[in-house]
């Protein structure tokens, strides 16, 4: 059995043990960052029109990735990695892609503040104390292209989205290219992220690939006690369970009840308490899909949680999660269509080279255990050269939802459908 529940501080001890039948979870790992933190010489408003887009994406992303995989499957997204890869993609779009990409993404429609509050938004994550949190971009350009490279749009990627850019020779060694990025992907999330790219994916015909690494490691300010972590029921449906190894605490936290969404949530806090992991809990074993559901009609707004103190009984499963996700068959869905396609418009990117993006593809990590939380992204966007396009297609106890927040920029986006072993 998993559960929380809270003792009222009004109350006797006895509250009442709400079951958690099943970690089946809407895991939603977001990170977000206080306004406080923010550094003073980032410009308020175009960061907090970035953070929103981001935030806004977050859910609309996660929603078609569980329509995309179906019921009873685990799902782990990192809408941030998405986002940031997208953003350099989006600098070298015109015309409808840029469109469809500014509208798909929610970014500002503004060049000058979306520049700025991506420059800012690097610079905040930059920031962050008392927990480990990596992010990198790298471009990586077909050497013969490089030269073609539009001279502002270069600029803009270095500068605004802090990447390096790196001439490859796709068009005579793609697959050791192919390699030497998965090496440095590997690198970057402290080899929790590996073979992002598989065979086949870059080609000879590959004119850039685009990529964004993130890395989170924090310790919980209150630690699990590890002699209080044991096997337990976990219902992956009403009335099927399989034993986890469960945590347990009771301890002050951050709680709240959503009626809207009919579930309870509450907040567990790193080192750094502006960075905190929420999990969401339906009050029904078999709730996700109803959950999911008011969240995609728009019945409340996961930024705003009501949470309050109070003494909390907390049961949670220490699990392991590892996600491959096709990210371009869900920017489909979500209308960004003809950056996939020969209608493709990068002529911001390259001068006179016509390109399209050619896959889309994310590799998410995320370890939750009695001493903290360790999480990985790494996505990669690879343009291919328009007249030599591939044309096939790549196919690729109860549900709660989890948050990892530094208070305003997502970082992941998930669900648990069974918790599998962190062992």
């Amino acid at each position: 059995m998993i559960g929380f529940s809270r003792t009222k501080r009004s109350a006797a001890s006895n509250a009442g043990y709400a079951d958690l039948f099943g970690f089946i979870g809407f895991l939603f790992c977001l990170l977000t960052i206080v306004a406080s933190t923010m550094a003073t010489t980032a410009p308020a408003e175009p960061l907090a029109a970035v953070l929103k887009s981001v935030n806004d994406f977050t859910l609309d992303l996660y929603l078609k990735a569980a329509e995309a995989k179906g019921p009873g499957k685990n799902i782990l997204v990192s809408p941030l990695s998405a986002s940031l890869v997208t953003a350099m993609v989006h600098a070298g779009a015109r015309g409808k892609t840029l469109e469809e990409i500014t509208k798909g993404l929610r970014y500002p429609t503004d060049k000058d503040t979306l520049e700025k509050g991506f420059s800012s938004l690097h610079d905040l994550l930059a920031n962050t104390p008392n927990v480990t949190l990596e992010i990198a971009n790298k471009v990586f350009v077909e050497k013969t292209a490089h030269a073609k490279l539009v001279e502002g749009y270069k600029k803009t990627i270095t500068e605004v989205h802090k990447s390096d850019v790196e001439s490859a020779d796709f068009l005579n060694n793609h697959d050791k290219e192919r390699i030497s990025i998965n090496n440095w992907v590997s690198d970057k999330t402290h080899e929790k992220i590996k073979d992002l790219l598989q065979p086949g994916v870059v080609t000879p015909a590959t004119a850039m690939v685009l990529v964004n690494a993130i890395y989170f490691y924090g310790k919980w300010k209150e630690q699990f006690d590890k002699k209080q972590t044991y096997p337990e029921d976990f219902y992956i449906t009403k009335s099927q369970t399989v034993k986890v190894p469960m945590m347990h605490m009771t301890k002050n936290m951050r709680y709240a009840e959503i009626p809207e969404l009919d579930a309870k949530a509450v907040e567990l806090c790193y080192t750094n308490e502006n960075v905190c992991l929420q999990i969401i809990l339906p009050n029904a074993k078999d709730g996700l899909e109803g959950l999911q559901q008011k969240l995609r009609a728009g019945a409340f707004d996961l930024s705003n949680i009501p949470f309050y103190p109070t003494k909390v009984q907390l049961s949670l499963p220490k699990f392991k999660l590892e996600e491959t996700i096709n990210i371009k068959d869900l920017f489909k869905k979500m209308g960004m269509q003809s950056m996939f396609e020969q209608s493709a418009d990068f002529s911001g990117m390259f001068d006179g080279v016509p390109v399209a993006v050619s896959d889309a593809i994310q590799k998410t990590f995320m370890d939750v255990n009695e001493e903290g939380t360790e999480a990985a992204a790494a996505t990669a966007m690879v343009m291919c050269f328009r007249t030599l396009m591939r044309t096939e297609e790549l196919e690729a106890d109860h549900p709660f939802l989890l948050v990892l927040r530094s208070h305003e920029t997502v970082l992941f986006v998930g669900h648990v459908v069974e918790p599998p072993s962190a062992e």
